[in-house]
């Protein structure tokens, strides 16, 4: 891996963390009502409420302290253009007034050039995608924010990222949309970073939310339509209830399908790294822990090491929540595309069924998806790995009769 890639892959490591740490403090209990409820006149809650934020985990901050609902914000961590690309059609359906788009520290890496390059290409692309699916919106493109100077990476990434925002300036020109520079707030006030110096403690994001404010003279412009909140049955059914997983499992809170509290299902996730979540799982207190690891165990180790550590995990999570039903389930198929560039994932059904034979020697459920597979028409992500968002609601009714 090339070297601006693997600091970013060390951060995003750091920021898993750090954000699991943090959601453990935060009280999430009204969140599913948050969308529905009438904002005080003037508040932020209300001047935003036809707005969608669309980015990374860092525009994702928008959400701590309650700042502004779910519904208004998809924000993952480890996002990127190309992921955002695939998850267009979500964005369309909530039919924003006005849509702030905000990534690219993802889309980093070596050689410059051909980053670059790849990153216009797709953020072209999904600036096309969402003005043809929402031709009334207005687009906003907020430019990258920098890494902390002081932070090892800062010296090298912060340039790049100039790179970067002087081609988002260009995209904006040429594709009649608006380009908003966040670098005042930067001058203007003493920003505090996170640990990983890329992410923002919650101070930043009233700053940000008065700055865009100012700059778009939102105050004074049409109100559109508040963006509800369409998963509330989802989110009822599911509330006494955590997924434990990677990324695949990571959408549901993205896609805003389930509340955050509910998730911990960070990108990249291993067993090994799930292992370290069970505090922040046993915190939540859940009923029911449904747990989707193995898309990247599967590329780092064999079936036997997979098994032990997933029997390991099971231990944890039992000793800690003694009383939760836990239910594994099975990996999830890739497309045929995906086999070809890994082929160790031919190697699934083995693994579902070394799983299946854990499940019935711990004594614990089982949960097959695929009959999930078989009797629908499922639509992969452009990995061939992670699924498009009308996958979501076809898993949790598969799953919802497991919670009754």
């Amino acid at each position: 891996m090339k070297r601006v890639q693997r600091w970013v892959s060390i951060l995003l490591s750091a920021a898993i963390l750090s954000t699991l740490v943090a959601c453990g403090a935060a009280d999430h209990k009204d969140q599913t009502q948050l969308a529905t409820t009438q904002a005080p006149a003037g508040s932020v809650r209300e001047l935003f409420g036809s707005s969608l934020f669309v980015g990374d985990s860092i525009i994702g901050g928008l959400t701590n302290d309650d700042l502004l609902p779910e519904a208004n914000v998809m924000g993952g961590l480890g996002a990127t253009v190309q992921s955002t690309l695939e998850y267009v059609e979500e964005i369309a359906s909530r039919k924003p007034s006005y849509v702030f788009l905000s990534m690219g520290q993802n889309n980093l890496g070596e050689p410059p050039e051909e980053a670059k390059r790849t990153f216009v290409q797709q953020y072209t692309r999904l600036v096309d995608r969402i003005r043809e699916l929402l031709p009334a919106a207005r687009v906003y493109v907020l430019s990258i924010t920098p890494v902390d100077a002081a932070s090892p990476v800062g010296a090298f990434m912060n340039p790049q990222i100039e790179t970067f925002n002087a081609a988002l300036q260009k995209i904006a020109k040429e594709k009649g949309v608006d380009y908003i520079d966040l670098a005042p707030i930067f001058r203007q006030h003493k920003i505090q970073y996170d640990e990983d110096g890329s992410h923002f403690t919650n101070a930043f994001y009233p700053i940000l939310l008065d700055y865009l404010k100012e700059w778009t003279d939102l105050a004074h412009q049409p109100r559109g339509p508040v963006v509800t909140d369409p998963n509330e049955a989802y989110k009822a059914a599911f509330s006494h209830s955590v997924f434990l997983g990677d990324s695949i499992l990571g959408a549901l809170s993205y896609l805003n399908k389930l509340d955050s509290a509910n998730v911990i299902a960070p990108s990249g996730a291993t067993l090994a790294l799930a292992l370290q979540n069970v505090e922040k799982l046993a915190s939540q207190a859940p009923e029911h822990v449904f747990i989707l690891l193995g898309s990247n165990d599967i590329r780092l180790s064999d079936k036997q090491e997979f098994i032990e550590r997933y029997r390991q995990l099971i231990g944890s999570i039992r000793n800690k929540l003694p009383k939760a039903k836990l239910h594994i389930l099975s990996i999830t198929p890739v497309a045929e595309e995906a086999l070809k560039r890994e082929p160790r994932y031919v190697s699934i059904t083995d693994f579902n069924k070394a799983l299946e034979q854990l499940a019935d020697e711990v004594k614990i459920d089982y949960v097959d998806l695929s009959s999930l597979f078989a009797a629908n028409k499922i639509h992969y992500a452009n990995n061939g790995v992670h699924f498009k968002p009308d996958f979501y609601p076809l898993l949790l009714d598969h799953l919802k009769g497991l919670v009754k």
